[in-house]
């Protein structure tokens, strides 16, 4: 990376300095909250303070708001996280190019590796003459070991099969596999899937990986505005033992919405954090700010007013916000990746970064992509939440192409 490596000495030493200025007092917590230890010691204080949960079948003591590196380029908001608490940290091998993965690695060879929780991800897509198909394990090894290098480390806690996109993935038999072996060589204590994918093939998913009997943890989508069928797809699988991990928690992120000074976001990650299968949530932090409002809304309930600010925060993005559902999938006659491309517009107007937008979009093959509906006539898609289909499709691939 281009930016020089904020060591944990120089990180403390500046929040020192800016607390000064600000009359805020900031304490780290004590070690044994970075282990995952419940108690802190008396002297240790906190502001604000945070809570661990089981993470499934792993035994692995996690904390309630973990950290999802993949947007975050500053160091110092991750050494802000460990002080804080924070011990689980989600990247991918494709992040940034693997700068994700460098710069976590970067902090956490200089704070202690032992003392947190990494996991990392590998597609298991790769695009051939415009179609996806199942990578050689070959490779995938590669970028295994490529990932741990980055890392600077001999192993992850988890590591999962990055963005399933079909239910046929996790039981194929080369895939798992490549899980085991990297389990037997001591690269990965744990293994798991990421999806996010909409419908019915969310819970097609879940069932399938379920009949696997294999996998120790899933990283799923969930939200307010998750379907009941993905809610209860997530709940079963923590009857399974299976340990629950929830991204996109946020709904899209959206500064619009926010009124009156309340903060959606709080509302939108304590509702995630109310259901008792969820061991933690990983919301993507870019800056102090959001990471220490995040840790504000830990270990507090919903309420009627988070509810009415939820409320309020949908009515106003609404007419962008896909909410997956896959209502619209089969009305589409030329079979875009709706979902997909909103996803690619979220990234854009609710996380602010066009590049991450732009690198999602063209990952589409043309049929995926919205580069059909440019000459649609005539467009079938229906959305029964009310976005206009086709203006949005339109508008990212002219955008985003």
């Amino acid at each position: 990376m281009a930016k020089k490596q904020l060591t944990r000495r120089q990180f403390l030493k500046g929040v020192s300095a800016t607390c000064a200025c600000s009359n805020l007092l900031i304490n780290p917590l004590s070690l044994g909250a970075a282990l995952g230890k419940d108690k802190q010691s008396e002297s240790a204080k906190t502001l604000p303070s945070t809570e661990y949960r089981i993470l499934g079948k792993t035994g692995l003591k996690v904390s309630a708001l973990s950290f999802g590196v993949m947007r975050l380029t500053e160091p110092a908001v991750l050494f802000e996280a460990l002080e804080m608490g924070i011990n689980y940290f989600d990247t991918a091998h494709t992040y940034q190019n693997g700068n994700n993965e460098k710069m976590l690695g970067g902090v956490l060879k200089d704070y202690g590796r032992a003392k947190v929780f990494i996991a990392t991800k590998i597609p298991p897509y790769r695009k051939r003459m415009g179609i996806m198909q199942l990578r050689d394990t070959a490779d995938m090894e590669k970028m295994m070991d490529k990932s741990l290098q980055r890392l600077q480390t001999d192993y992850v806690d988890v590591l999962f099969l990055h963005s399933i996109k079909d239910s046929n993935c996790p039981v194929n038999e080369d895939m798992i596999s490549f899980l085991e072996k990297q389990k037997r060589a001591g690269k990965a204590r744990f293994v798991g899937i990421s999806f996010h994918v909409e419908g019915r093939p969310y819970v097609e998913i879940v069932n399938q990986a379920l009949k696997a009997n294999f996998y120790d943890v899933f990283l799923a989508t969930h939200n307010f505005k998750s379907p009941p069928e993905h809610i209860e797809a997530l709940r079963l699988a923590r009857s399974r033992q299976v340990g629950i991990i929830s991204m996109k928690t946020q709904a899209g992120g959206y500064g619009k919405g926010v009124r009156g000074g309340l903060n959606p976001h709080q509302a939108a990650l304590k509702w995630v954090l109310d259901h008792d299968f969820v061991a933690c949530a990983i919301p993507g932090m870019v800056n102090r700010e959001q990471l220490e409002q995040n840790m504000a809304a830990v270990g507090k309930k919903s309420g009627w007013s988070d509810r009415k600010v939820l409320d309020a925060y949908y009515a106003a993005i609404k007419d962008r916000y896909c909410v997956r559902c896959g209502e619209c999938s089969s009305s589409c006659s030329r079979h875009v990746d709706v979902s997909s491309v909103h996803r690619s517009l979220m990234y854009w107007e609710g996380y602010g970064d066009l590049e991450l937008a732009r690198v999602t979009y063209r990952e589409l093959s043309t049929e995926e992509n919205a580069q059909a509906c440019m000459s649609c006539s005539t467009p079938t898609c229906k959305c029964v939440n009310g976005i206009k289909i086709e203006e949005r499709m339109r508008y990212a691939h002219t955008a985003l192409a």
